[in-house]
């Protein structure tokens, strides 16, 4: 079964061994990974890959993701990717089509709404608190009314007010006095919390990235999201219905069983020097508050643990891991593109 390698040592470096991966510093051996176990390889920071490994990942058509030690996404490098330019080419087409992209687009916000109200309502079970039933109510109207959305601009309209509902009750379902959660704050996150949430988002929108273009379909073209230079458009339309099963409940789970605990974040001047900060986190503003070491490892730990867990998947009539969900509603995209089925229907965790 292929997996996704996450490497977060500082001053490692990946070398080949044969048909094996090997992580080594100072002379030893960290980590190994067998190449035919492996489809993405995660760098985190000042990592140093051999010519010889490069070389056998990208014949391997292994997927290298580089990011900023904090998680900051700087790039991938792919190797054997998808020869279906019909698919590409009737992307292109069909979401020139307006009446075709607003109709996804209305499938991607409702999904996305729906999925957050099932994380709130799961946290009902364990609290009866007043605010986040005012909060359910709102989303299922919201949900319903994004699917009738008369345009582009009333649904991201929509899809504002949905967001204002949710983050407004979210910190509720946090149950570790350590840590809060007042507003969500994106660049840079401002808190403990708001640092585990676009950590995550960063990491399953890379993986995401990768299965799109893995299926054959273009990145950056999607729906919702409009393009804009170099941004991934299509991946960040498909990442929406996964982000509340997926980073948002990974969260709770971590704060809550306290797993994290607050010496886990700090500011990128703490954690490194002026000179490596200005390398390798050019982008993130000052204020920001980051997954330290340890903290990432833990959060990356049950980030990929999650994807593993199986739930029901409606189309299938089977359980599957929600990584391979991931993957099925990719497929079930080009699908819709290709015009094999009529609709895109976003999937909702039971």
């Amino acid at each position: 079964m292929s997996k996704t390698v996450a490497i977060t040592e500082a001053g490692h470096t990946l070398h080949l061994d044969g048909q094996r991966l090997v992580l080594r510093t100072a002379g030893r051996i960290a980590r190994v990974f067998k190449l035919a176990e492996v489809d993405q390889v995660l760098l985190f920071g000042p990592i140093e890959t051999t010519h010889a490994a490069l070389m056998a990942m990208l014949s391997a058509g292994i997927d290298l993701i580089l990011l900023t030690r904090s998680g900051s996404y700087r790039g991938r490098l792919v190797g054997r990717t998808s020869r279906n330019v019909e698919l590409r080419i009737a992307q292109y087409d069909r979401l020139r089509d307006e009446t075709f992209a607003l109709n996804l687009a209305r499938s991607i916000v409702a999904g996305k709404l729906r999925a957050q109200r099932h994380l709130l309502l799961r946290s009902q079970a364990s609290i009866a608190d007043p605010e986040i039933a005012a909060a359910l109510a709102r989303l299922r109207f919201f949900a319903e009314d994004a699917t009738t959305a008369a345009d582009r601009e009333t649904l991201l309209g929509i899809e504002g007010a949905a967001a204002a509902s949710y983050w407004a009750v979210f910190g509720r379902a946090i149950k570790n006095p350590l840590f809060a959660f007042h507003r969500r704050s994106k660049r840079p996150p401002r808190d403990p919390v708001n640092a585990c949430l676009s950590f995550g988002y960063t990491l399953l929108g890379t993986l995401i990235e990768g299965e799109v273009a893995s299926a054959g379909l273009d990145p950056l073209l999607g729906a919702l999201h409009r393009p804009d230079y170099g941004r991934p458009s299509l991946a960040l339309d498909l990442l929406e219905e996964f982000r509340a099963p997926v980073v948002d409940a990974v969260t709770l789970r971590l704060v809550n069983r306290r797993q994290l605990v607050p010496d886990d974040f700090s500011s990128p001047s703490e954690a490194m020097g002026v000179d490596q900060l200005l390398v390798e986190d050019d982008a993130e503003e000052p204020g920001g508050v980051y997954l330290g070491l340890r903290g990432r490892k833990v959060f990356i730990a049950e980030l990929f643990r999650r994807l593993r867990e199986t739930v029901y998947y409606a189309p299938r009539t089977a359980a599957l891991s929600l990584r391979e969900i991931v993957r099925q509603q990719v497929y079930h995209f080009a699908r819709v593109v290709r015009g094999e089925e009529s609709a895109y229907v976003p999937f909702l965790s039971r």
